[in-house]
């Protein structure tokens, strides 16, 4: 039996990875040329990208995620559903992203600091990584990705291949 997946968001890289580790062949379709979870992978803001990556899970509504990085071994930290930091009680770095992007910078004298653009890139390569990593578990339960492959239909031969 083989089976396609279409879509490679959080769902899409669920399904096949599930559905691969069964025994099943699967090919898992993707129209963008890389796995994640969001409809846009990056919002610019005054002239960087920046990576939205993962935003959230929770057992509640995703507990095939939550199943999926048990199988994995991925450990998972509770938290709310927003994102931020201060350190040195405000002074060095403040960021939330409760608000959105207008949140992003809390402390506008952030724009022009190098440190906190580091802090970025150490969040989106955290989100690179985890991404990085589905995929090696996927190739490694044999399924097949293709990036870059819009699905305009779907057919079925009466054998249902």
């Amino acid at each position: 039996m083989k089976v396609a997946v279409i879509g490679a968001g959080i769902n899409g890289l669920i399904s096949a990875y599930v559905v691969a580790k069964a025994g099943v062949e699967v090919v898992l379709f993707e129209k963008e040329e890389y796995l994640g979870s969001h409809h846009f992978r990056t919002i610019n803001f005054d002239g960087f990208d920046l990576d939205l990556g993962i935003m959230l899970f929770n057992p509640v509504r995703h507990p095939n995620t939550m199943a999926l990085l048990e199988d994995l071994g991925v450990e998972v930290e509770a938290s709310n559903m927003s994102f931020s930091i201060s350190i040195d009680k405000g002074r060095g770095y403040e960021w939330g992203t409760q608000n959105g992007v207008s949140s992003l910078f809390a402390q506008k004298k952030n724009i022009l600091d190098p440190s906190f653009w580091q802090m970025i890139r150490e969040i989106a390569k955290f989100n690179d990584e985890v991404t990085e990593y589905l995929q090696k578990a996927l190739e490694s339960a044999g399924c097949q990705i293709r990036t870059c492959s819009k699905v305009n239909s779907i057919s079925t031969t009466k054998d249902g291949e």
